[in-house]
């Protein structure tokens, strides 16, 4: 009897998911946005985030900070994202058997346990996610973001942290990320006196900022020092951009504070990202960059707009500055060249896709042709710029 009630619970079971399938199929699927795990992707967390109040495990925050690389301005406030389960395996090296309890569990995470972000007038205190919907015939899990978050995980804020997807996705503990991102956010505040950052912090603050336990003391097995700090540490060394080191101050014989020194992790630096750094750092170099990639071969760096035309910007066989609209041509004196070629450096400096772009050789006019996606991002970016006042 009971062999009989489970064959006809499968049988069940089975068709619901066809039916399940067939009137998902039957939806308008271009209406949310499909977010894929890429490790060459860049992240962007506003500085309050970096420095925000909470605790995920680590598939959760992989997750998020996964979502965060594909989120837009221009997106909706209603916008509906999609994560194919399968790309949950980038992120934990599971089994496929055991992704769809990681998904459930990262999910519930995202919902169960806010975060706090203090601010001018008292804090913000709330959810990542507003629900989630797991469908399994598909394998897709669906969720929006919580609205009053979006601004803070679109970096709106002036102050963001930057840097490659792929420097958190081998990291196993969600305190490596999180130290992660603290320390990296450090490290770039300070570059501009070097390669390597001091920074000292209170056990206490480190503490809130991590939500470690109380539970835990600061040395001993599986303290703050062993589980914290020194996993961390090894972690960052071996997956990472940066390293660290660190020294404990002490207020009589209890440590209080910490002091950090972070660098480059010469191991894990990437060469193109040198290379690249090295074409923008003068206009002399930028020039040879761009002479090397669009001089005489009918490809376009740029734009600039002459009474309310756009003119494409490329450059001759002597490497000169022209413009194209429609059918007419303008060339641009020495004096206007230099000037194109200060504002287009600035924007690269500011803007990593405009970077990769004319790194890659890539013509504008094509890009906008046929690729409005990008094309659209570029636009955003150079928009974005002139807002802030920097171009």
């Amino acid at each position: 009897m009971s062999k009989q009630k489970n064959k006809k619970d499968v049988a069940m079971k089975n068709k619901k998911r066809i039916v399940d399938k067939v009137n998902y199929n039957e939806k308008d699927n271009n209406m949310a946005k499909l977010i894929r795990v890429n490790g060459e992707l860049e992240v962007k967390k506003a500085d309050v985030i970096v420095k925000a109040r909470y605790k995920l495990n680590p598939l959760a925050l992989k997750f998020i900070t996964t979502l965060i690389t594909g989120l837009k301005r221009s997106d909706d406030i209603n916008e509906e994202y999609i994560f194919k389960v399968r790309d949950f395996k980038e992120l934990t090296g599971l089994k496929r058997k055991d992704l769809y309890w990681a998904v459930k569990e990262a999910v519930k995470e995202l919902l169960e346990k806010p975060l706090y972000i203090p601010n001018d007038d008292g804090f913000i205190m709330c959810n990542w996610i507003s629900g989630g919907h797991y469908i399994e015939s598909v394998g897709e899990v669906r969720f929006m973001i919580y609205p009053k978050l979006r601004p803070y995980l679109l970096e709106a804020q002036k102050k963001f942290l930057k840097y490659r997807l792929e420097n958190i996705l081998n990291l196993r503990s969600s305190y490596s990320i999180r130290m992660y991102e603290i320390l990296k956010d450090w490290l770039e505040l300070n570059q501009r006196y070097g390669n390597k950052a001091e920074k000292i912090i209170s056990l206490k603050e480190l503490r809130e900022i991590l939500e470690i336990p109380k539970s835990y003391n600061y040395g001993g097995k599986g303290g703050v020092k062993d589980r914290v700090l020194n996993k961390s540490k090894k972690e960052l060394e071996e997956h990472t951009d940066i390293l660290f080191d660190y020294e404990e101050i002490k207020t009589g014989r209890k440590v209080t504070h910490l002091k950090f020194i972070i660098t480059e992790n010469p191991k894990n630096a990437h060469t193109d990202n040198r290379l690249q750094e090295n074409y923008f750092k003068s206009r002399k170099a930028f020039v040879a960059l761009l002479r090397q990639n669009y001089s005489g071969n009918g490809k376009f760096f740029g734009w600039k707009t002459i009474n309310r035309e756009n003119y494409w910007l490329g450059l001759d066989n002597n490497g000169l500055v022209y413009g194209i609209h429609k059918d007419e041509i303008r060339h641009f004196n020495a004096l206007e060249s230099a000037e194109l070629y200060n504002l287009w450096l600035k924007i690269a400096q500011n803007s990593d896709l405009y970077k990769q772009l004319v790194e890659q050789g890539i013509c504008l006019k094509e890009l906008a042709l046929n690729n409005k996606d990008i094309w659209l991002d570029l636009k955003e970016d150079i928009i974005n710029l002139k807002e802030e006042g920097i171009i």
